[in-house]
């Protein structure tokens, strides 16, 4: 079975096993239950693990999709930018598309869409995570305002 099947067959599992699981609340739990599933928290270390991914690392993903708010966008200061991007998660977690998304044509090939987390996230856990990673993971700029890519 390749790795796309059994990715998504193991997210839709576990979103069908936890349609009635208890609603979180603290956003580190948020994140370790029902996002790391897919998200790493890092780059993987080794080539073996960077071929299990079922999707990019969560710093990049918040990375990318800030600089493309921004860059679209244009907001005019960076409560905004948190604004804007909070508002996008909260949207893409349930209804994701290709139109909206900011991620390259590469990112689809290797990860495929994300599914839907209807069932599996409740609109509170969205309302709690969505601030939590833009704070968490917002890319930075240097003194110039231009954004430091590592």
């Amino acid at each position: 079975m390749n790795m796309k099947l059994l990715s998504a067959s193991l997210i839709t599992a576990v979103i069908c096993s936890n349609t009635y699981a208890k609603e979180l609340t603290n956003p580190d739990m948020i994140f370790a239950k029902k996002c790391q599933i897919c998200h790493n928290l890092a780059k993987p270390k080794s080539k073996e693990l960077k071929k299990r991914m079922a999707a990019p690392p969560i710093g990049i993903v918040i990375k990318n999709l800030m600089i493309g708010i921004d860059a679209v966008e244009e907001p005019a200061n960076k409560q905004e930018l948190d604004n804007l991007t909070i508002a996008f998660i909260k949207d893409y977690l349930f209804k994701p598309t290709r139109e909206k998304a900011y991620c390259e044509d590469i990112s689809f090939q290797k990860f495929g869409m994300m599914p839907s987390l209807t069932g599996f996230l409740t609109q509170n856990e969205a309302a709690i995570i969505a601030p939590w990673v833009v704070k968490k993971y917002a890319p930075k700029k240097d003194k110039n305002g231009k954004y430091i890519i590592k």
